[in-house]
C-alpha cells in the first residue's frame, strides 16, 4: 500500500513538474492600484480557483493579501521586506515550492510597491523556475496623479518598474495635464510598451496582456516600437538605454529611501472622526512624510473600516476584515510619534 501511495505521489509531482504555469507579474509604485487590477484580472481568467497569488507587502502586516483572501482567492504571502532585497531568497523558494506542490494554472505575482521589476524578472529566469513557467506578461500600474513626483524623487524604483514592463496601465487620471506629463515620462522610459488609459472595467485586461509575445515579457522590450493606447497610437523611434541594475546599491537605496511602521489601533472612532484624525496625521510634520497609509480601523459604532491613502485621496469605507492596524510607508517616519498620534487625541 505504501509503495502505491509513494508511486502516486511521484506521478503527481512529475505531472506538476511537466505542467507549465502561466505567470503574470503586476508591479506598480505605492498605492497605484495593483490589488484592484489583480481582482479584475482573476475574474477574466478561465477558472479563478486555478489561480494562486504570490503577494509581497512592504510592512509587518499584508493588507492586500487579506483583501484578496477575503474574496476567496488563494494567496501566499511574503511580508516585512521587498522581494528584491531581504526576501529574494524567500521569494525564489516560495515560487519553487508552489510549482512543486500546488496544482494551479496561473500564478500572479504582486511585488511590493518599492520592488524593482528587473529583480523579479531575474528570479523568474532562474534555471530552477524558468523551464517550468510561461511568463505571460509583466505589467506596471502607474498612478498619473503621482507619477511625475515619483519620477523626480524615487526614480530608482519608479523608472525600473516602467522600463521593464511589457504593458503599462494608467490609474488615477483626473488631471489632464498630469496625465499627459505621465504619458511622456512612460514613453521616455519605455517607448516599446503599449499604454492603456481607458477605465479598466471597459476593457478585457487579460486580452491586452496576453496578446503580446511571451518573449516581450521576458526581455521587457519588444522589437515593435509602436506604442498603443485607447486614445490614439504613438510611435517612438529610439529606445532609451535600460538603467543598469545594481542590487547592492538598490538594497541600500530601498533601506534608506523608505521606512514602514505598523501601528495597532486601540481607540475606536466614527468614520467622520477617523477622517478628521487621519487627515491631521497626514498633514502634520511631526510624524514624518507619509506616502502610503493603509489598514483597518475600529469603529465606535461597531465593526471595522478599511483605510486607503496613496498620496492624493484618503478613503475610509466599512469592511468585514477584523484586524485593527495601520501600515504607514514613507521616506522619513517617527515611529513613536505615529503610535502616539494614531491612538491619541488631536
Amino acid at each position: 500500500m505504501m509503495k502505491l501511495i509513494s508511486r502516486a505521489f511521484t506521478r503527481a509531482k512529475q505531472n506538476l513538474s511537466s505542467h507549465k504555469v502561466k505567470v503574470y507579474i503586476v508591479s506598480g509604485f505605492l498605492g497605484a492600484g495593483k490589488t484592484t487590477f489583480i481582482q479584475q484580472l482573476i475574474q477574466e481568467l478561465p477558472d479563478p480557483t486555478r489561480v494562486l497569488i504570490l503577494e509581497n507587502d512592504f510592512g509587518q502586516v499584508n493588507l492586500d493579501g487579506a483583501i484578496l483572501r477575503e474574496k476567496g482567492y488563494t494567496v501566499r504571502e511574503l511580508t516585512s521586506g521587498c522581494i528584491c532585497c531581504s526576501l529574494a531568497g524567500d521569494f525564489r523558494r516560495a515560487l519553487v515550492d508552489i510549482l512543486d506542490t500546488q496544482d494551479v494554472d496561473y500564478i500572479i505575482i504582486e511585488p511590493s510597491g518599492v520592488s524593482q521589476l528587473s529583480d523579479i524578472l531575474a528570479i523568474c529566469k532562474d534555471s530552477s523556475i524558468a523551464k517550468r513557467i510561461e511568463l505571460t506578461g509583466c505589467v506596471s500600474i502607474v498612478d498619473a496623479m503621482r507619477a511625475p513626483m515619483y519620477y523626480k524623487n524615487f526614480g530608482v524604483f519608479f523608472k525600473d518598474q516602467i522600463a521593464y514592463s511589457s504593458q503599462v496601465f494608467i490609474s488615477h487620471q483626473e488631471d489632464e495635464d498630469l496625465l499627459q506629463n505621465t504619458l511622456e515620462i512612460i514613453r521616455l522610459l519605455n517607448p516599446a510598451a503599449p499604454i492603456y488609459i481607458l477605465p479598466w472595467n471597459e476593457i478585457t485586461l487579460s486580452k491586452y496582456i496576453s496578446m503580446y509575445p511571451r518573449e516581450q515579457a521576458v526581455s521587457a522590450l519588444s522589437p515593435n516600437k509602436n506604442i498603443e493606447n485607447h486614445k490614439g497610437h504613438h510611435t517612438a523611434r529610439n529606445h532609451p538605454e535600460i538603467p543598469h541594475h545594481d542590487h547592492i546599491a538598490h538594497h541600500a537605496q530601498a533601506k534608506d529611501a523608505f521606512l514602514t511602521c505598523t501601528v495597532e489601533c486601540t481607540l475606536p472612532r466614527t468614520i467622520d472622526e477617523w477622517q478628521h484624525h487621519l487627515k491631521a496625521l497626514i498633514e502634520t510634520n511631526t510624524t514624518g512624510h507619509i506616502l502610503r497609509l493603509k489598514g483597518c480601523i475600529p469603529l465606535s459604532t461597531g465593526g471595522q473600516a478599511l483605510v486607503q491613502y496613496n498620496g492624493t485621496g484618503l478613503e475610509i469605507t466599512p469592511t468585514t476584515l477584523h484586524d485593527s492596524y495601520l501600515t504607514i510607508i514613507g521616506p522619513s517616519l517617527n515611529n513613536d510619534a505615529l503610535q502616539s498620534f494614531i491612538n491619541g487625541t488631536i
